[in-house]
């Protein structure tokens, strides 16, 4: 397998995250839901409402959307002379990256979110490679976290295209409502799945790409 220019993961930050790829020519943005948002620091300080959603945690499942958006990418546009491409995927949260490499034993949700990644790994053609990259190298990625859609997520894009017209040429990659669904559940609800019970189902319809 040959390893492609970098992908990239982003910073996360409460309640927001997103993605990019220039070479597979997407990005992705994503606002937490409230029952999401409101178990994160950000709203959570002294643990009112619970346990606290870590970031570890939220960059992990970025990690894991960037890895489905590469996975639509090949799936739509498979490369014939390559059947078994190999994505390199950067981050700036180490725990996060050790997630992707190998399974997290101490945080529930990680855990919950590991199963999730085996199951869009299973059969999958499509290979991980996980790197580093530090803040100050991302700040794309941390401009996409912070995009801020109100609603209408057209409405901050003209500013966002204008600060970095490289993402003329990317299209928008939507997460699937079952893998959003999945995403939820693993990170508000703990919930462990069988990967082999939704394999099927993330790699058919992993989500879907718009201009």
């Amino acid at each position: 397998m040959h390893s492609l220019p970098p992908d990239r993961t982003l910073t996360l930050l409460a309640g927001r995250s997103g993605g990019f790829s220039f070479d597979l020519q997407f990005w992705w943005y994503l606002e937490w839901p409230p029952e999401v948002q409101k178990y994160t620091l950000k709203y959570n300080r002294t643990k009112e409402n619970g346990e606290i959603i870590s970031i570890n945690v939220l960059e992990f499942a970025g990690m894991i959307i960037n890895y489905a958006a590469a996975y639509h990418f090949y799936k739509e546009a498979p490369d014939t002379t390559d059947p078994y491409p190999l994505v390199r995927l950067f981050g700036d949260n180490s725990t996060a990256e050790s997630w992707m490499h190998k399974s997290c034993t101490k945080s529930m949700p990680g855990r919950a979110l590991g199963r999730l990644l085996c199951a869009l790994m299973i059969g999958n053609p499509v290979g991980i490679d996980v790197e580093h990259v530090t803040s100050e190298d991302n700040d794309l990625a941390d401009a996409i976290s912070r995009f801020k859609s109100n609603g209408d997520t057209l409405r901050g894009l003209p500013a966002l295209l204008q600060e970095y017209p490289q993402l003329r040429g990317c299209r928008r990659f939507q997460p699937s409502s079952q893998l959003l669904s999945l995403l939820m559940e693993a990170i508000s609800q703990r919930k462990l799945i069988d990967p082999m019970d939704v394999n099927s189902k993330v790699l058919t319809d992993p989500g879907r790409t718009i201009t």
